[in-house]
């Protein structure tokens, strides 16, 4: 009888179009499959860039519903209004806390800071949980004000970029994480001139970006080494028309790998307007691209808290302000069918990001 065996090369390419939902539960199947799934960085590797090539990279958003407590919603489904697309999460080993905060996400690895002090690296879709070495900062009580994480392709290095502050002394300490150099660097950056409106950075081109409340946008470069300095960009020349104070202001990243501008008024107001920056650095490539509605909005009187700004899609949690209470919920818009899904929840929105399902991990 012919042997029916496939090389394991074939088997490798196989395995490697699979999604990693499926593939976690294919690390029953034998030993071998566990081994290659889980600890071959190679296969990760291959299987991330076929998902990413073909365009079917999962998408969740992590959120914090609750101290300390972690769940994601599955931001491909229709559902994701129900909670049979929610994915509540336990971590291994963690430290006893109080918060934890999600510092952001890249390629599926999850950075975590634990009561601003500890910071681990965590993949949702396998486990995979790691401390990251101690930034060295003051042992005061510090919060972690600025932060954001990205990636340098050429050399598979990922950064950690945070601010610690200390608000009873003004001061303020910067750090990056490099994980080839599995260590942490001190900066000397002039911070004190800005004033950012978010906490998180967008990460586009190995930068790191935050809207100013100077009406611009501050990015960071992760690949500097040695003299560390933010940079500026400018926002489009009719972007504050008619806008005054009454309207907010979010950075995202749009299909393609465009840097996105999203604006709304802070309260009661069913649409965001999008803005696409067409060439990255130049203020003339800004277009205004879509309007998202908000379809079907509460009665009452609510506002957009946090806003995520996504390739097609914008998330924002928001809060409706009922008689004796307010009301909290997540809303997914959308761009294609103009719909709009709404997740409710009693807890309170700590933090929430974009990630999406991997195989990857920082390898020791």
């Amino acid at each position: 009888m012919a042997d029916l065996t496939l090389p394991e090369h074939m088997i490798l390419l196989i395995l490697s179009f699979l999604p990693v939902k499926s593939l976690i539960r294919f690390t029953c199947v034998s030993k071998r499959f566990h081994s290659i799934i889980l600890s071959d960085p190679n296969f990760a590797k291959s299987q991330f860039r076929a998902a990413h090539d073909r365009k079917t990279l999962a998408q969740r958003l992590l959120y914090s519903p609750t101290v300390p407590k972690l769940e994601s919603l599955d931001l491909d489904s229709p559902s994701f209004k129900h909670p049979s697309s929610v994915r509540k999460h336990k971590l291994p080993s963690a430290p006893a806390h109080d918060d934890v905060l999600p510092l952001g996400s890249c390629n599926g690895i999850v950075f975590l800071a634990f009561d601003d002090k500890i910071i681990y690296s965590w993949n949702p879709s396998t486990g995979f949980f790691k401390k990251l070495p101690d930034p060295g900062f003051s042992p005061n009580k510090n919060e972690l004000s600025v932060y954001g994480v990205g990636q340098l392709p050429a050399t598979d290095d990922y950064r950690v970029f945070v601010v610690s502050t200390d608000y009873a002394d003004d001061k303020n300490e910067l750090a990056m994480f490099s994980s080839r150099a599995k260590a942490w660097k001190k900066l000397e950056v002039d911070f004190d001139e800005f004033c950012f409106c978010s906490n998180q950075g967008i990460h586009l081109n190995e930068a790191l970006h935050w809207l100013d409340t100077s009406k611009e946008i501050v990015a960071f470069d992760l690949g500097q080494e040695e003299k560390h300095k933010f940079r500026k960009m400018l926002l489009p020349r009719d972007f504050n028309d008619g806008g005054g104070d009454y309207y907010e202001n979010h950075l995202g990243v749009s299909a393609g790998g465009y840097l996105s501008l999203a604006r709304n008024l802070y309260v009661c107001d069913d649409s965001v307007d999008i803005w696409v920056m067409g060439e990255y650095g130049v203020r003339d490539s800004w277009t205004k691209r879509f309007n998202l509605k908000f379809s079907h909005p509460p009665r009452q009187n609510w506002n957009f808290n946090s806003v995520l700004v996504l390739e097609t899609t914008l998330v924002a949690e928001i809060y409706v302000h009922k008689r004796h209470e307010i009301g909290r919920g997540l809303v997914k818009i959308g761009k294609k069918e103009d719909t709009c899904s709404m997740y409710k929840d009693e807890g309170d929105w700590l933090n929430m990001i974009q990630y999406q399902e991997s195989l990857l991990r920082i390898e020791d």
